[in-house]
């Protein structure tokens, strides 16, 4: 079986490699690494160790790429987005005239 994997899906990234591909889409400036593990640590993202033996060190720190793109979707605005104008229209609350009361 000699078939090449033509498009590449990250299920796993460092931490690194996250800011410069996923959050740099999300988030400018970038936060700093101490700032986005704290807040990856808070809402529990998986994360993996290459050696998960390894009491100390074991190599880099991986973690889930999808549930880091579910974490900046839902806690991010969508600032990107031009802002919409919307047409005049009349108020939905005229002012109330004293006479009908």
């Amino acid at each position: 079986m000699n078939a090449k994997i033509t498009q590449q899906s990250a299920r796993l990234a460092t931490l690194n490699q996250l800011a410069k591909t996923l959050i740099q889409a999300h988030l400018n400036p970038v936060p700093s690494n101490e700032t986005l593990r704290d807040w990856f640590d808070t809402a529990r993202i998986p994360r993996f160790k290459s050696n998960p033996a390894a009491k100390r060190g074991g190599g880099p720190v991986f973690y889930s790429v999808a549930a880091v793109e579910k974490f900046l979707q839902t806690r991010t605005l969508p600032c990107r987005l031009p802002a919409s104008t919307l047409p005049s229209r009349n108020p939905l609350n005229p002012p109330s005239d004293p006479s009908l009361n």
